[in-house]
């Protein structure tokens, strides 16, 4: 878990924030950044992945077959004041290493949990993405200590052995007690593009976040269905229909599961669905 500290000391401001986690981690309580706040944003990405910031065009495409991309069960506190952030200074981390000095740069500390999770994903051919993303104003930033991906919502067109992720996630960012709280997500997307057997979305980190609950929304983009069954637990498919990319009309399923996150902190293994065997 990144901690940093709040207090004066010599002189030196610093802050005390619990960070959340999830398909991309956020970032602890807002840091000031070219007269506005930010949090940090970094997950993982696989090794060979044209890793790009896009439009959110897909989304409103696929969401004509299948619905709004919030679920109907979405707690309402998490769409109060829900705002639209630009995500910027993208970059990549290649080992351990060079992603904590880049969080240093921002007053995180990465605890050892979090940071053998990151690890981990690097042995396993990734690297991490890791960029800013503008956090609403508010009056006292360092009361902010918690930002929680609550919703983790995605499109997944796979296709000939080549998987398209377009990644846009919900942030709920609170004060200590609760008693204020700003929900914002990106206009857009970040878009990984790789060749696989395997649909893929990152979860392991999902099990460090604030709040007591994550959403996950898949929209599964295939040119025929795919077997129900093999959806890993706990997802299972809802609003289903077709959708028109690249001159390519596809069939859309939604996938969907709710991770209720406990004191333990239980591993939640990365959705894998097999669809190019």
């Amino acid at each position: 878990m990144a901690v940093v500290l709040t207090g004066v000391l010599t002189g030196v401001l610093v802050r005390l924030a619990r960070p959340a986690y999830a398909d991309l981690k956020c970032g602890d309580a807002p840091m000031y950044f070219d007269g506005g706040l930010v949090v940090t944003w970094a997950g993982p990405a696989p090794r060979e992945a044209r890793v790009t910031l896009t439009d959110g065009d897909v989304f409103e495409r696929v969401e004509r077959a299948t619905g709004p991309g919030i679920p109907s069960d979405y707690p309402e506190k998490y769409l109060r004041g829900l705002r639209t952030s630009d995500v910027f200074n993208a970059c990549t981390a290649w080992t351990p290493d060079e992603l904590v000095r880049w969080q240093g740069r921002y007053g995180i500390e990465m605890e050892p949990e979090p940071l053998s999770v990151f690890d981990d994903y690097l042995k396993s051919g990734n690297t991490i993405f890791m960029a800013l993303v503008d956090h609403p104003s508010v009056s006292d930033p360092g009361s902010f200590v918690a930002c929680s991906l609550v919703l983790q919502r995605a499109v997944i067109v796979f296709n000939g052995g080549r998987q398209d992720l377009f990644l846009r996630s919900y942030f709920h960012s609170a004060r200590a007690d609760s008693s204020e709280f700003v929900n914002f997500a990106p206009g857009g997307s970040v878009h990984y593009s790789f060749r696989t057997d395997t649909a893929w979305f990152p979860l392991e980190l999902t099990r460090f976040i604030s709040e007591p609950s994550s959403y996950v929304e898949l929209d599964i983009v295939t040119p025929e269905g795919f077997d129900e069954g093999l959806l890993p637990a706990p997802f299972s498919t809802r609003e289903s229909g077709h959708t028109l990319l690249g001159g390519i009309t596809y069939r859309v399923r939604r996938a969907s599961a709710v991770f209720r996150i406990g004191d333990q902190r239980r591993a939640i293994p990365d959705f894998r669905l097999a669809l190019g065997r």
